[in-house]
């Protein structure tokens, strides 16, 4: 099992650590990514406003209530992947950089 640094830090050592991450050239990858993830989930909360303002207007049908459920929780998905893979790299990168990762007090 893998060692839990990461949740276990401060929140200051959280942020350093996770600011030195995203200056890694890996991390500056994974933040274009993962930037998409969030525009990603910003739409398809959109088009599930949209979809709840038309079955407003309109009278609900069963195909719009399951696209409503369907787009919110592929949002809501998308939202918690993106911070279980910040969580899991910059824990990884504090374990493989325990110089860098100790912060003073």
């Amino acid at each position: 099992m893998e060692k839990n640094k990461y949740q276990r830090a401060t929140k200051n050592t959280k942020k350093e650590v996770k600011t030195e991450f995203f200056q890694t050239d890996f991390g500056k990858d994974l933040k274009k990514r993962l930037n998409r993830l969030v525009i990603y989930s910003i739409l398809l909360i959109l088009c599930a406003i949209y979809y709840i303002i038309d079955g407003i207007i309109n009278e609900f049908n069963v195909s719009n209530i399951l696209i409503i459920i369907v787009t919110l929780l592929f949002a809501i998905l998308f939202l918690y992947g993106r911070y279980y893979v910040i969580v899991k790299n910059c824990n990884k990168y504090m374990i493989n950089n325990p110089n860098k990762a100790k912060r003073k007090k």
